[in-house]
Order: C-alpha cells, then structure tokens, then sequence
C-alpha cells in the first residue's frame, strides 16, 4: 500500500488529473505504453468519486470544485505493466483552498496527517505569475492617510501574496512534516505554455520564477519536473466560455486512441501519466 499526497493551490489541476488517471488506467492498458495500469481483477471498495472525475474528464467539461475541507478517500488498485503483483495507492482529494489556508494557519488536521504518511508528494503548479502591489507605485493620498496606513498593517490574506511566494510557503510546510523525498513537480495546462516555451518543464520553472526553482531544489534535491497536460488541451481557446462540438470530438478521439493526456520530462512528451505515480512508488 503506498499513500499518495497530491497537493496544490486552487485549480492547479489536482481533480482533472486524477480523473484522466482513472479513466487511462482502466482503458489504455492495451495500448502498451503506460507504466501502471490498473487491476484487471480487483476495484477499490469506493469508486464513486473517481467515476465522477472521470466522467467529466470524458465529457470534457470543468470539474466541479471539491467542496469539502475533508478530502474524498480515493484509492487505486494498480500493478506496474507486465507484472501480476498488485498494490493499492491511497490519494486524498484536497481543496486548493484547504491547502492554501495553511498559510492563515486554519487548514484540516486531515491534511496534516496526510503529509506525515505520505510516501511521496505531487505538487502541481499552474500560475507562477508575479503580483503587482499597491505599494509598487506612488499614491496620491496626503502624507497623514498614508501615515494612517502604515500604522495599520493589513491582515494577512493569501489571495494578497503571489503566486510563486504562496506555493513556497506550502511546499515548505508540506516539506516539515513530510517523511519521504520522493517529490515530483507537476507544471499543468503544458499543453499552453508549449505554445511559447520550447524548453524543458525545469527551464521553464526556472526562467519564470528563479525563486521557487531554487526553492524546490534546495529542499527537495532528488525532485522530478513534469509539464503535465491533463485535459490534453485548451478547454476555451481564444476566451471563448463553451467547448466548441468541434474541439470536444478532437479531444474525446485523442482519448479513445490512448493520446489525449499526456506529460513531458523536457526529453519527450508521452501519454504515459501513471508515470509520476511510478516514480514515487517504484
């Protein structure tokens, strides 16, 4: 039994990736190219959750948020390609939100007791953006309602802190209680940053955010980058705010072939996403 936690800030892309998890580990394991599949002979005792993903991954529609502080108990029953042994994977499906309050210090003990266990940690990252803040450029108050302000420092807020500083406040807190540093970095919606960034998925962490890069690497030094592209493209290209019928049956053919979902470790993009999954369990 191995205990996965797969964490992140709010749509990073944690439900959509587990949902395509379970679709392609029931159905593309005759396609040859996925590190684990799933049993042939056993399911989990509580499927429910990861039908409900899964099928709205199928549907190519956005997931509903997870609405609970109290993470959903997923777990797959899998086995690595070729080989009969199996093992169950336990996965909680946290909030964003419940593990973006660890910043104001009012996150689920649940979370806590899910890093103490975890044998090894997903991180997904989506925005690595810098914030502009009001302080970065002059006002036109008088100097007394300035004054005014500064002696009333602003409560702390993480929707207030950018993006990069956020995920190294987590990953720090995450990394406290962890007993494991089998780590893998998730970069998501690769298939949109590809569109302008021809390097890897570590380059480009790099580039965009030498803080967090240097971060991630100090404290975890065996960690593993992956762009990761879990609906396998742009749900609303150029803003629109409906799939068009013409893109839906793009991606749901990509998906009946076995090439819908896909990630890329800066040497080759592959279908295989059980990949980070093997990396912490191999």
């Amino acid at each position: 039994m191995s205990n996965c936690l797969i964490a992140g800030l709010p749509d990073s892309g944690k439900s959509t990736y587990i949902g395509a998890l379970w679709y392609v580990t029931q159905n593309d394991s005759d396609k040859g190219s996925l590190s684990l599949i799933a049993s042939c002979d056993n399911l989990p005792k509580n499927t429910q959750q990861l039908n409900t993903l899964s099928r709205t991954w199928v549907n190519v529609e956005d997931m509903d948020r997870t609405s609970s502080d109290i993470p959903n108990s997923i777990s797959l029953i899998l086995k690595k390609y070729g080989e009969e042994k199996e093992f169950e994977v336990h996965i909680p499906d946290f909030r964003g939100e419940s593990i973006r309050s660890i910043v104001t210090k009012n996150h689920p003990k649940e979370l806590d007791d899910w890093c103490e266990k975890a044998d090894g940690l997903i991180y997904m990252i989506s925005d690595i953006g810098c914030t502009i803040f009001e302080d970065d450029y002059g006002c036109d108050e008088d100097e007394d309602n300035n004054s005014e302000k500064l002696s009333q420092p602003p409560q702390l807020d993480p929707k207030n802190i950018t993006p990069s500083t956020l995920n190294m406040i987590l990953l720090k807190y995450i990394k406290e209680k962890l007993h494991t540093n089998k780590v893998v970095i998730g970069l998501s919606a690769w298939d949109k940053i590809e569109q302008h960034w021809a390097n890897s998925p570590e380059e480009y962490l790099k580039e965009k955010s030498p803080a967090l890069y240097n971060f991630i690497c100090y404290h975890f030094p065996d960690v593993k980058f992956y762009g990761l592209s879990a609906q396998g493209g742009d749900y609303y290209e150029n803003d629109s705010k409906k799939v068009s019928k013409e893109f839906k049956e793009e991606l749901q053919k990509k998906m009946l072939e076995g090439k819908r979902a896909y990630i890329y470790d800066g040497t080759e993009k592959s279908f295989d996403i059980t990949r980070p999954i093997y990396n912490l369990v191999d």
